[in-house]
């Protein structure tokens, strides 16, 4: 009997929420704003600790830590081998393929890593290692990564992936 009336109570409820027209769901943050913030949090971090970086026409900032050979740079469809160490910025490290001493191999466009990264990657020459800060709209964006009941990478964190190119296969 208490079933029946809790559907009965919901069943109103159900019919004017799925009456509501809105085809688009709003966000839950003003993506514009931010992004303003999370450029503002970078460079604050590189001024704290006297970094000087350049900055890529998606707003991934960068520090080439090892110059590469050649010029050849990854593009879409090419298979590349990196290693790399990934951290929260201001915070600890969540990732490493150093760790596992086994590098990571992806093809770039597949979407198999996040945006990010994958930019950050196609930026590079074999040999190179570079430090990119990553905003969280090229990352994990508002939901972040857990394990359970452990937050692993915070909602709309801006990373840290200091990643070396060891191969590029065409």
């Amino acid at each position: 009997m208490k079933l029946s009336k809790y559907i009965f109570l919901l069943f109103p409820l159900f019919s004017l929420l799925s009456s509501c027209n809105n085809d688009e769901i709003e966000p839950l943050i003003d993506s514009t704003l931010q992004a303003e913030r999370e450029d503002q949090i970078i460079q604050q971090y590189l001024a704290e600790n006297n970094l000087t970086a350049q900055q890529t026409d998606l707003g991934i900032y960068y520090i080439v830590l090892e110059e590469g050979e050649g010029s050849q740079n990854p593009t879409t469809t090419d298979s590349v081998t990196v290693n790399y160490v990934g951290t929260v910025l201001y915070g600890r490290q969540f990732d490493s393929s150093y760790e596992t001493a086994t590098p990571l191999g992806f093809v770039i466009g597949e979407g198999t890593v996040v945006t990010g990264f994958e930019e950050a990657v196609k930026q590079m020459k074999i040999g190179e290692n570079t430090r990119f800060f990553i905003p969280s709209r090229y990352a994990y964006g508002e939901s972040g990564i857990t394990s359970g009941d452990r937050e692993i990478i915070p909602t709309l964190a801006t990373l840290i992936f200091e990643i070396k190119l060891e191969e590029i296969n065409e």
